[in-house]
């Protein structure tokens, strides 16, 4: 048959398309709202499955294992919604007194970058019902007796955890279902101390407060900007990196540099790999009865565990020492460790066990990074330039270095370009230079100052250590400002749709898996994807799911009803629009706006964006909604506002979520729409739902 003589040549390629399949279902769980939909991506799995049936040869196999794993990603992410529901609230509440235990705490902003300090945690409350995790932040720096296992009390606002703030935008809300999060909101004044915590019950909580002292030791003893960073190398708290620095350090392109993932646990197992090897080598008995290299291999992989757990074993870290070990294995085993195989079997195992990280974009940047890097060095070019052969020179071997080191950074850039773009609307167009100084000097320089800081810190000697991290971190520091200053540094494009990041992906996907010529293939979806991402048409009105937000995108600028830069949801909208100037909306040359409101002619649709409407007088209110075609207000309009296309007030939106709206081709979406019948949906029953078999669930709402 034709189709077995196509995939016959690929036949060794096809396995690494299984992670992929699955990730699709999972996808397509997620991306479709209605439950119906997603019964029906489940049935068409199965019949593709049964279709290869049909057929004989090669392609039976191949569309049997295609249908069942895209099936199987559906369900998988179906059963894992039902497993971690967990109370939820789903309205707001003022000065409700809540206790309970601290699960976690966060991470914290000093104000270092000028920034109020405060800090963020996580608290099971003994009521609203017992068990209900909350998410708080307080102001200012924590007391000392802040950590895990502590009880407090205290007054608290509390909000539902907030949707996105632009349809298809960052949904916390999302993230919040999975990570059992009922409610999120705020300390009000301070909180009372119950009971102070108790020593660590388990090995859990025994190492999350390490982390914790570890965190603030590092901070401390490095100090300033470069403290935070520090603190982010080693145990993976963020939280006190101000915010010009993370700014700089995104829009160079350095910023994977400050989430412990797989660059850092392959530094410390690289290193740690070396260490053992030359170590072990000197004991000449030992090295004449066992095989040093298993012996190093092991004492790497246990180094790259042991610094995971110290970083808090976040999915990027836990999927990076997951890939290490493979790694390991393949080494003792005497197989080649640089194997998309290998890559294929970590991604599969990460998403049986959390498929809702196929949504996640550390998880879709790592692994295209590794795909990207490996798919080069097996190919033609990279078997020219890796390879340090005996006889070179040494100004051929430092030449090769060098040309690995750029074309390996240009392939990795391109690689990410579309997952950054679809996630955050920006690339870094000078990341490949960036990368090129910045993680040699991390590799190099930062990362064996700290680990020497930890080393020494046991006997009271890291001052030198922390020296020479703080110079090495503030050299990175300025690294990122100068790279992140250069004109041009920063490549921006209003939201990407779905369909076009998914035909990008597949096409990158497609030239780094197959191995034949077959591979040119993949051109055909990314130049397609490319263009529709930049034909698709944008919307030039948004709204957030309060309606406090309004934001017209026009010329090349973002015009705001309230807020100015600074703020998440003016800034999410600035990001969604692909600009970067964020002005008032009264700027507009044809606004009229006073205290009250604001009013803007089409094109195709008239807005009128209410900022108090309490204080408009009932008539003058009732005559301006008639003479608009879209009303916007975050208070409840009365029922005689009827404007003459869409009214978006507070009791329209707390079922819609956050609008964007196309005036000119009168067409908008919705964030509730997008999210469907899902639970964490603002168009979804209140603590209700029904799984993939149309079975009635609900959970236990907070009160």
């Amino acid at each position: 048959m034709a189709a077995d003589h196509a995939l016959w040549p690929e036949r060794d390629a096809l396995i690494l398309f299984a992670p992929l399949l699955l990730a699709a279902g999972i996808a397509a769980w997620f991306l479709l709202p209605w439950l119906p939909q997603r019964q029906a991506a489940s049935g068409i799995g199965v019949a593709v499955a049964l279709l290869g049936l049909l057929f004989r040869g090669f392609l039976r196999p191949v569309l049997l294992c295609a249908g069942l794993l895209f099936a199987a990603g559906v369900v998988l992410a179906d059963v894992r919604s039902n497993n971690v529901a967990a109370p939820r609230l789903h309205f707001r509440l003022s000065g409700a007194e809540v206790s309970g235990t601290v699960t976690a705490v966060e991470g914290r902003v000093d104000g270092a970058g000028g920034e109020a300090p405060f800090t963020r945690l996580l608290l099971a409350a003994d009521a609203m019902p017992a068990g209900a995790t909350l998410r708080l932040r307080m102001a200012g720096l924590p007391p000392d007796w802040l950590r895990p296992g502590a009880r407090l009390a205290a007054k608290v606002q509390l909000q539902p955890p907030a949707g996105p703030q632009v349809p298809g935008g960052y949904d916390f809300s999302r993230r919040a279902w999975f990570m059992g999060v009922g409610a999120s909101g705020q300390i009000l004044g301070a909180p009372h101390l119950l009971r102070a915590a108790p020593a660590p019950p388990g090995v859990a909580a025994w190492l999350a407060l390490r982390r914790l002292e570890l965190t603030g030791w590092l901070a401390a003893r490095v100090g300033g900007r470069e403290g935070g960073i520090a603190a982010a190398l080693v145990t993976g708290d963020q939280g006190r990196i101000d915010a010009r620095t993370v700014a700089a350090m995104r829009d160079s392109g350095l910023a994977h540099l400050l989430s412990v993932s797989g660059y850092h646990i392959a530094v410390v197992v690289g290193a740690s790999l070396w260490l053992f090897r030359r170590l072990l080598a000197r004991w000449e008995w030992l090295a004449l009865r066992v095989s040093v290299r298993t012996l190093a291999a092991l004492g790497a992989g246990v180094m790259g565990t042991l610094y995971t757990l110290i970083a808090g074993a976040e999915v990027p870290a836990v999927r990076a020492c997951l890939m290490a070990w493979v790694v390991v294995a393949a080494l003792v085993l005497g197989r080649d460790p640089l194997s998309l195989r290998l890559i294929a079997f970590a991604a599969f195992v990460i998403l049986l066990a959390r498929p809702e990280a196929a949504l996640n974009p550390s998880f879709q940047l790592s692994f295209a990074a590794v795909v990207a890097l490996v798919s080069l060095y097996q190919s033609a070019w990279g078997r020219r330039l890796f390879p340090l052969l005996p006889e070179d020179a040494w100004w051929t071997r430092w030449g090769r270095r060098g040309a690995a080191l750029l074309l390996s950074g240009l392939v990795i850039e391109a690689m990410l370009a579309p997952v950054a773009l679809f996630h955050f609307g920006r690339a870094g167009l000078y990341g490949t230079l960036a990368n090129l100084l910045g993680i040699p000097l991390t590799s190099v320089a930062i990362m064996p100052a700290l680990g020497g800081m930890l080393a020494a810190g046991a006997v009271g000697l890291e001052a030198p250590f922390a020296w020479a991290a703080r110079q090495g971190i503030g050299a990175l520091i300025g690294l990122a400002e100068a790279v992140a200053g250069l004109p041009g540094a920063v490549a921006r494009l209003g939201a990407v749709p779905v369909p076009a990041f998914g035909l990008m992906l597949a096409g990158m996907l497609l030239l780094a898996l197959l191995s034949t010529r077959a591979r040119l293939l993949g051109m055909a979806p990314l130049l397609a994807g490319g263009m529709l991402a930049l034909v698709w048409p944008a919307p030039d009105l948004m709204v957030s799911a309060d309606g406090r937000h309004v934001a017209l995108v026009r010329d090349g600028r973002l015009l705001t009803l309230r807020a100015a830069k600074g703020g998440f949801a003016t800034d999410s909208m600035a990001e969604a629009a692909g600009v970067s100037d964020i002005v008032p909306l009264g700027m507009a040359t044809d606004a009229r706006c006073n205290d009250l409101a604001c009013a803007l002619p089409g094109p195709g649709a008239s807005l009128l964006a209410l900022r108090s409407a309490a204080a408009l007088e009932r008539a003058s209110l009732l005559e301006a909604c008639a003479a608009a075609d879209i009303v916007v207000s975050d208070r409840a309009l009365p029922a005689a506002c009827r404007p003459r296309w869409l009214l978006l007030d507070k009791v329209t939106l707390r079922s819609l979520g956050a609008v964007a709206v196309d005036r000119a081709r009168r067409r908008w979406v919705s964030a509730g729409a997008l999210a469907g019948d899902h639970p964490w949906s603002p168009a979804a029953p209140v603590s209700r739902w029904r799984d993939l078999l149309g079975k009635e669930r609900w959970t236990e709402p907070i009160s």
